[in-house]
């Protein structure tokens, strides 16, 4: 009786903690594994699943497919000690996420029969390991990406040029249909690298702050008439001006005409997508299938769908480059890569919610812009025709002689040079520019942006072109920055040539 009086005390403060614990939820197991009693926190954990009533076996709480590997660590603890391994779990609440598990550990009562059950809930810590490996790794695909579009984008660019100039020549009728489907391929080549250097957040962009409500109005005529009269678009917008973004307003327009194909898609027999706007200050990292957003104030887009949704073994793999589920339907798997290089470039995140049967929402994430919108200034064009001295820096020889040979015979006097080392020796020797084109990309130690700093150091009222198939994010906003022109590979000739024309210090 003693021995009992003196246990009080020590049970009590043990049901005190039992019970003042919310994280975490606890249930004390008796010998054959069923529940004696069950703290609050394990029935928040069950929701809509079985409740953690006494005398219900602890297994009974899981999903069919767990329930056994709960089953025996059970068995294993109430053996006696040591404490089996935690496994992990999926409780038998149908209504949780498909990603939802917890972690579930027994270990025995220490000096009496019976057994302590611990459930954590750990989906949000998976999912940020998860999203960690999943970004390092699309990263890298990004970086490989980027690269071949950089070395593609050249060789098109080299094509473009050649049959440009031969089309030129005044070709015999057939010669000339081929030469202008050479074209055609070679500029539908260019929008497929495009999309890629998209994914890789390594295309040029000419970013502004813009009120996105009325971006978003301003482009519902379009996005209208792209979804067709069998699907609505309902619009849940702030009052004009509403919150700021800084984007690129024509990359913008692409991310909304995207999303709102793939949901008509989705619904091949009508439905309604809905795009709303909402401000969001964050206090703490957020974590949402598809990334983990930082604390922060943001602008979140969304856009949704009633569709048939994405199933659950896609859905990790829906932004990787090339892979679509409508290959038949003429998919090519760039839409969503391209979605989320753009916004991932403008600084933001995409995550994704999304049930087979049930539709899916898109939302994407953009930092709150405090500065004023921007109003692009308008754009003094000088006199063309003149001829002028154009020093062109190109490292891939067939390209710098198409080049080189369109600006002569347009009437230009021309030096060209494979790197920043040979351009800054012309320079050095004597030659005077009134114009560089100079591609940004290079080998050496310089790169496009440099030498353009240097030589406009050094020759006054030097004009600045710079071309790349390959322009890292700091790129975009340096050319701009610069007050540089920036003319994107695979380029006309004709472009060249007007470039040339207008450009001044």
């Amino acid at each position: 009786m003693t021995e009992s009086r003196g246990r009080e005390p020590e049970e009590a403060a043990f049901r005190k903690l039992f019970e003042a614990e919310e994280a975490v939820g606890l249930a004390v197991l008796d010998t054959t594994g069923r529940i004696l009693f069950a703290n609050a926190a394990l029935g928040r954990l069950c929701g809509a699943g079985p409740a953690p009533q006494a005398a219900c076996p602890a297994a009974s709480l899981f999903s069919a497919e767990t329930a056994q590997g709960v089953a025996e660590i059970v068995r294993a603890a109430l053996a006696g000690p040591p404490a089996p391994p935690a496994v992990l779990a999926r409780l038998a609440d149908t209504t949780l996420p498909a990603d939802a598990q917890v972690e579930v550990a027994c270990r025995p009562l220490r000096g009496e029969a019976g057994a302590l059950l611990r459930v954590t809930d750990v989906t949000a810590r998976r999912r940020m390991q998860a999203q960690m490996e999943e970004g390092a790794r699309l990263q890298s695909v990004g970086r490989l990406a980027g690269g071949v579009a950089h070395d593609f984008n050249n060789l098109l660019a080299a094509i473009t040029g050649a049959a440009e100039a031969a089309l030129a020549r005044g070709p015999d009728a057939p010669t000339a249909e081929d030469l202008r489907q050479i074209m055609d391929s070679a500029s539908r080549g260019a929008r497929l690298v495009k999309q890629l250097l998209a994914f890789a957040s390594r295309q040029a962009l000419a970013p502004r702050v813009l009120p996105l409500a009325e971006t978003v109005e301003a482009m519902a005529p379009l996005l209208r008439r792209l979804i067709g009269g069998r699907h609505l678009l309902a619009l849940d917008l702030p009052p004009a001006p509403g919150p700021r973004v800084r984007v690129d307003g024509s990359q913008l327009d692409q991310v909304l005409l995207n999303l709102a194909v793939n949901a008509r898609d989705a619904m091949p027999a009508g439905g309604t997508i809905r795009v709303g706007i909402e401000t969001l200050a964050l206090t703490a990292d957020r974590v949402e299938p598809g990334a983990v957003v930082p604390p922060g104030d943001w602008v979140v887009l969304t856009v949704e769908d009633s569709g048939r949704g994405i199933a659950p073994a896609d859905l990790p793999r829906i932004f990787e480059p090339f892979f679509t589920t409508r290959r038949a339907d003429g998919g090519t798997g760039l839409g969503l890569s391209t979605v989320l290089g753009i916004v991932r470039q403008s600084g933001g995140h995409v995550t994704v919610a999304s049930r087979p049967g049930e539709g899916t929402a898109f939302r994407l994430w953009f930092p709150v812009a405090m500065e004023a919108v921007s109003v692009p200034a308008p754009v003094a064009v000088p006199a063309t025709g003149a001829a002028r001295s154009v020093l062109l820096v190109e490292d891939e020889a067939p390209l710098r002689r198409l080049a080189a040979h369109a600006l002569k015979a347009a009437g230009h006097t021309v030096r060209e040079a494979e790197d920043a080392e040979a351009a800054l020796e012309a320079v050095a020797d004597g030659f005077v520019p009134d114009v560089l084109v100079s591609d940004v990309t290079m080998p050496g130690d310089m790169d496009g942006i440099a030498l353009a700093d240097a030589l406009r150091a050094t020759v006054p009222g030097l004009g600045i072109i710079l071309v790349s198939g390959y322009a890292e994010r700091a790129v975009g906003e340096g050319v701009a920055g610069r007050g540089y022109s920036f003319l994107e590979k695979p380029f006309r000739m004709k472009a060249l040539l007007a470039a040339i024309g207008t450009a001044s210090s």
